[in-house]
């Protein structure tokens, strides 16, 4: 499947995105939230960290993580061609390697209804995500520190506020605000990433839930991305 589910459909996801943000609050929504207020499941993740990381420390030690332009090359244009990322789970569909590479991102994953993706997000030392914004509002992004330098650590500006990870500790960023990070660290950040339905009324969740399935068609390019690239 070509094309880039970020960027299709631009006058239907731009009449969506007014629906969900106005039931979201509109320009008084939260940007930094903590996990336990907006997506209480992730606790059954976190209790599991110890497992998480290893899992994620032996996928980094054996495969070679793709870049974000192998899988959508329009989006990456604009927000970075160098951020690595290797998705478990997208629009419901599972990444068959991740069975063995993270089964305990995929199992959290494929048991939680309101999850939408989950993926592994590397940035290398000196990679930029410039200012930008994720165009669909319907999903709310959950960050969890896998790996973070401890020296000149990496934080993220999201509007006008900073948050800084640390390992183990997640919370909740709403990425349809403009926000950007550089790593000027000397070691990767890595972190593992769930995009959830954001919530909302029953209607706006119906018509959110409609938006998503329509996106699953581009699911496999981004899920059969993470075969092609084993270290040897």
């Amino acid at each position: 499947m070509k094309g880039s589910p970020s960027l299709n459909n631009p006058r239907i996801r731009a009449l969506t995105n007014w629906v969900f943000l106005r039931k979201a609050g509109g320009k008084n929504r939260r940007r930094i939230i903590p996990s336990n207020a907006v997506f209480p499941e992730v606790w059954e993740l976190e209790r599991r960290f110890p497992a998480l990381q290893a899992e994620v420390d032996a996928l980094l030690a054996s495969r070679s993580i793709p870049t974000y332009d192998t899988f959508d090359p329009q989006r990456a244009a604009q927000v970075s061609e160098e951020w690595k990322l290797y998705y478990a789970y997208m629009f419901g569909n599972t990444n068959e390697l991740a069975k063995k590479d993270c089964p305990t991102l995929l199992s959290f994953a494929q048991s939680t209804p309101r999850v939408v993706n989950a993926f592994i997000s590397v940035l290398e030392p000196g990679v930029e995500l410039p200012s930008h914004q994720d165009p669909y509002a319907g999903i709310l992004r959950y960050h969890l520190g896998i790996r973070i330098p401890s020296k000149n650590t990496p934080r993220i500006r999201l509007a006008d506020e900073y948050y800084q990870w640390k390992e183990g500790e997640g919370t909740v960023l709403d990425v349809s605000l403009e926000h950007e990070v550089t790593n000027e660290s000397d070691e990767p950040r890595v972190i593992v990433i769930i995009d959830f339905r954001r919530p909302m009324g029953p209607l706006a969740d119906l018509l959110n839930r409609f938006c998503l399935w329509q996106k699953r068609k581009y699911a496999p390019q981004f899920v059969e991305a993470a075969k092609y690239d084993v270290m040897h």
